[in-house]
């Protein structure tokens, strides 16, 4: 997040764009900040943090703002600080002094505000006792499930919990407990001995711990070892909710699965974490077709294997992150284009962290630890740059990761389709198409109306505007976004936005050494 350049922005004293958004927010505050401050900057800090601008009003009927400035802008400025380090206000003190900025426009002085993302183990910030979330354009008061959610996430590891003594072996299933040791002996990474009970093993590997508070000196179940390893029925007594689907579609617009494969279905009466991976990671790589591609140097490549890679690196993570109190469960969607991983709970690094592989903090230790034995994930944080690299390298479309702090969801989008050449594909457009494209560009985002009244249209009215428009988002050369009771195009920023992050990794793996 940075501070905006009003000069650039707008030669008059009203714009519409950027309006505000998930990371935007304008405010008037020509002489005392306004109470509502304080409620946008929890709710950026809960989530993915922020911008905000005071000194703009906005005429919500006509979508604009306009640039009002502050009057007195050494008093505002003097009194964030000190409500910044008020508890009564601010639960902690979040904004430093780089955070804040004076800026000019023509006559006018506005104040920027960055507002960076708590770590997810400091949450929640709260602004007059009160959490908050954004949403949208908004901010809203945290639910209790959010609060309950907020709380659960202070703690590193939330899988290693010890269950009551009620809790046994029998609340495992059997056949994940021998597959998992024949995998084991299999692979070499651990030989188990036949003498060796089930009881023993599992105590070996973690999934009973002893519980050291207590002087009863006796082996627990623990919240990881269930959700792996556990008989359905016993799994959702401790979680309720608990959820792992698959779903595979035989077109990318189809309502109806081909196939599914979905925890307490009477085909999978004992589905556990440990037989859904089996299960469907089998189906993923099934799903991946295998065209024979050549490179430049007339070889086969490894478009099969790579992306096979990146879909069960993608599995695996949304199992491990997964945070199973949700109020939703794991999804997993399989289509002729794509696949597409949700889980609850939302990311505990950035999406370029991940992206970049700068560092990993797992939500399910001890999943994460079963998964490791039998080679199936890494300790670093390899996910996001395997995901990546394998578009980049098959000139794939790149990944989609998405984040939904309202229902505390990870969406992770992984396409099987190649990437169109943008200059090829431009070029193919029709004239009409051209325009609109070249039209938002200049403006940086437009409406259907602002398109239809531009100076420059001789294309038509506002049915075959609004009719190219549509397909245009369908190709997915432009986004939109609902404001009031129309809505707002702008250019699909998610090329340039990976395409940076890509260069940033190469600078840092080629020059930067």
């Amino acid at each position: 997040m940075t501070f905006l350049d009003f000069q650039e922005l707008t030669s008059s004293n009203n714009f519409k764009t950027p309006a505000e958004s998930e990371s935007i927010e304008y405010k008037e505050a020509s002489w005392k900040l306004p109470k509502s401050f304080w409620e946008t900057v929890s709710s950026f800090a809960n989530t993915a943090g922020g911008l905000i601008v005071l000194g703009i009003a906005e005429d919500k009927k006509a979508h604009e703002y306009s640039i009002i400035g502050v009057d007195n802008p050494e008093d505002i400025e003097t009194q964030i600080f000190n409500d910044n380090n008020n508890p009564s206000c601010l639960s902690k003190p979040i904004i430093q002094n780089q955070d804040v900025t004076v800026t000019n426009f023509k006559d006018k002085k506005l104040i920027q505000v960055i507002i960076h993302a708590e770590q997810y183990n400091a949450r929640p910030i709260t602004a007059f006792g009160k959490a908050y979330i954004r949403t949208g354009d908004g901010d809203r008061v945290a639910t209790a499930e959010q609060l309950k959610y907020f709380t659960v996430e202070s703690q590193n590891e939330i899988d290693t919990h010890l269950l009551p003594a009620s809790y046994t072996i029998d609340d495992l299933d059997p056949k994940s407990i021998k597959e998992y040791r024949d995998e084991l002996n299999q692979k070499g990474i651990i030989t188990v001995s036949e003498n060796t009970n089930n009881q023993e093993f599992l105590y070996s590997i973690g999934v009973f711990r002893k519980d050291r508070i207590s002087n009863s000196n006796t082996y627990h179940l623990t919240d990881g070892g269930l959700l792996f390893f556990g008989k359905y029925i016993s799994i959702t007594d401790r979680f309720p909710r608990f959820q792992l689907d698959y779903q595979k579609y035989n077109s990318d617009n189809s309502t109806n699965w081909v196939d599914r494969v979905s925890a307490g279905d009477m085909n999978f009466p004992s589905l556990n974490i440990f037989s859904f991976y089996n299960i469907v990671s089998e189906k993923l790589e099934n799903s991946v077709p295998d065209p024979f591609i050549q490179d430049e140097k007339l070889s086969r490549t490894s478009y099969h294997g790579d992306l096979v890679s990146a879909a069960k690196e993608a599995l695996v993570n949304c199992l491990m992150h997964s945070y199973y109190d949700g109020l939703v469960g794991v999804k997993i969607v399989d289509r002729p284009s794509y696949f597409e991983f949700t889980n609850p709970g939302t990311m505990r690094v950035s999406i370029e962290s991940f992206l970049r592989g700068q560092y990993s903090s797992i939500r399910n230790t001890e999943i994460a630890s079963l998964f490791r034995r039998i080679g199936i994930s890494e300790t670093a944080a390899s996910g996001g740059p395997r995901i990546f690299n394998a578009a980049i390298k098959n000139k794939l479309n790149n990944p989609e990761i998405s984040v939904d702090y309202s229902m505390n969801t990870t969406r992770i989008r992984i396409w099987k389709s190649f990437a169109t050449n943008n200059d090829t594909e431009l070029e193919k457009l029709s004239d009409l198409e051209k325009f609109i494209i070249s039209t938002i560009k200049n403006k940086t985002s437009a409406t259907a109306n602002e398109i239809v009244n531009d100076p420059n249209n001789t294309f038509g009215k506002q049915t075959v505007i609004r009719h190219t428009l549509n397909s245009l988002v369908n190709q997915k050369f432009l986004v939109k976004q609902r404001r009031g009771r129309s809505f707002v195009y702008s250019l699909n920023p998610q090329n340039d936005y990976l395409n940076q992050v890509k260069h940033l990794k190469h600078l840092e793996d080629n020059i930067l050494k």
